[in-house]
């Protein structure tokens, strides 16, 4: 450099931020895909079985067992291309619940008019079903309520399942 030039000086603005250290953040897990999306495939219950895990079928067919026993009707109804097929159980023209797979899950659902909702005790029940009454749906008078059944979900399902059947 010749004598009184100076060097001229880096603007700070046009200097790339420095990099973090940490890593980005992880993208988010995509839901799986609805288990059984087409009308006009509806599955055996050996295909419906063998989405589950061992544990979660035991008890998916202890419910089965109970609902059967109550002289509930089962059959797969298609509730659409967002559910896919579930069981439907009936009692006469009265609607009992379903069971589906959601996200990867088996969910019992059930819609709990106000009489039911006063023959369950809440506190009694598993964590399970408590987290399910604070996120259910509709109206005092009608609450549908969505169970995961693994875990103590299943024990806690039938329980909703007797206050309705009562």
């Amino acid at each position: 450099m010749a004598a009184g030039t100076a060097k001229p000086k880096a603007n700070s603005a046009s200097k790339p931020a420095p990099k973090s250290a940490s890593k980005p953040a992880p993208a988010p897990a995509r839901a799986p895909k609805v288990a059984f999306p087409k009308k006009a495939q509806a599955p055996t219950d050996a295909e419906f079985a063998a989405r589950l895990p061992a544990p979660v079928g035991k008890k998916f067919e202890t419910l089965r067992a109970f609902l059967k026993k109550h002289e509930a009707a089962e059959d797969l109804y298609y509730y659409g291309p967002r559910t896919g097929w579930a069981y439907r159980y009936m009692k006469g023209t009265q609607s009992i619940c379903s069971i589906v797979i959601l996200g990867g899950r088996l969910v019992g659902i059930v819609a709990l008019d106000a009489a039911a909702q006063a023959r369950i005790t809440w506190g009694e029940l598993s964590d399970v079903a408590k987290r399910a009454r604070k996120v259910a749906h509709g109206t005092p008078a009608l609450l549908w309520v969505d169970v995961p059944l693994d875990g103590t979900g299943a024990a806690d399902f039938k329980a909703l399942l007797k206050a309705k059947l009562a």
